[in-house]
């Protein structure tokens, strides 16, 4: 029986996030049962969604974990064992499972990853992953984007955020993102090619967005929420859509007192917009029609990611607070192990 490390959920994490809530542990892997795999994991993502479930509230999860679990997450890894007629030791797949060396995982959350020429194996934990997924379906399906929309992305340098700014360009739109910093602010004008960039450390973003749209934002694709979703309310034109991805900035907050209440929600009535959330699973059927668009944009060279890896498994649970700290460079993941596909390219800490 394999023995694999990994880390346990030994703990509610409320209020401000800390590592703590997860124990190093090392346990027996069982052999996988019928329509399961074992997993050798290469490549784990972190995402925002990581830090919410372990605040391990049911009402706010639609994965729920409990203590004593193997911490949970999206992975890239290689099948070592299988009892599934659909994957045979040597595939590559990603999907969900264990925050550890090797899992046990059902065929049913995997799917086998053959890149394409010219595609990087960690732009399948950003492009063609959860993260585009959600950047499509949140701009195409549900902010209904349409030629001439004038389209405001928060926090367009994070992960998500950037692939939505730039599906957005693709389509011809006029794209402005808010971002935290100089730097970041570069890279939204110079990289991604935005019209122009919201600096929400140094500028009013209520006076900046009121100057950039001056008729209004007709697409909002929201991953901050509190006082930046309030600002847009004030702003929005006639019918404006506004996408909830996320909503970074309430996640880490010492307590629930500290939450953001929205002053400008009557705006809603007035300017007959409409404000809606998702999540990726609910569009199941749908991810071959979402893949396509994300593959030919990548293949027209409209689409980029960056990929910031930490090395080492052990790492996770202090990495996973750069995604709150706006310490990353690009799409946060831990490499855990080697993998038949090598990424390059990518940023190492």
């Amino acid at each position: 029986m394999i023995k694999s490390h990994g880390w346990v959920v030994a703990k509610a994490s409320r209020g401000v996030y800390s590592p703590d809530c997860l124990s190093w542990e090392e346990r027996p892997v069982p052999e996988p049962g019928p329509d399961h795999v074992l997993v050798k994991t290469a490549f784990l993502s972190l995402d925002p969604t990581s830090r919410n479930w372990l605040k391990l509230e049911p009402h706010a999860q639609y994965l729920p974990i409990k203590i004593g679990d193997v911490m949970l997450g999206v992975a890239i890894g290689e099948v070592v064992a299988t009892r599934s007629p659909r994957f045979v030791v040597g595939d590559l797949v990603t999907g969900m499972w264990g925050w550890a060396d090797y899992s046990v995982a059902s065929q049913d959350y995997l799917e086998r990853v053959i890149p394409q020429a010219g595609e990087p194996l960690e732009s399948y934990l950003s492009i063609f992953s959860h993260v585009g997924r959600a950047a499509a379906i949140g701009l195409l399906e549900i902010g209904r984007l349409k030629p001439g929309d004038a389209v405001l992305i928060s926090g367009a340098a994070g992960a998500t955020d950037a692939l939505a700014a730039q599906i957005a360009k693709a389509r011809g739109n006029r794209v402005v993102g808010i971002a935290g910093g100089k730097k970041k602010c570069e890279v939204l004008l110079n990289e991604l090619h935005l019209d122009s960039a919201i600096d929400y450390k140094t500028q009013d973003v209520g006076l900046e967005i009121g100057r950039l749209f001056p008729e209004g934002v007709d697409v909002f694709f929201d991953n901050a929420g509190g006082p930046t979703l309030d600002a847009v309310l004030a702003h929005m034109a006639i019918g404006c859509r506004i996408v909830i991805c996320g909503a970074m900035s309430q996640y880490d907050l010492p307590d629930e007192a500290g939450a953001y209440g929205c002053k400008n929600l009557p705006q809603l009535l007035f300017r007959r917009g409409r404000i809606e959330g998702f999540v990726v699973p609910q569009f199941q059927d749908r991810m071959g029609e979402f893949d396509a668009i994300l593959h030919r944009l990548y293949a027209e060279g409209k689409l980029r990611s960056r990929a910031h890896v930490v090395e080492g498994l052990e790492n996770a649970p202090v990495a996973l607070k750069m995604l709150f700290a706006g310490a990353n460079d690009g799409k946060l993941m831990v490499r855990v192990g080697d993998a038949a596909v090598r990424p390059t390219g990518r940023k190492r800490t």
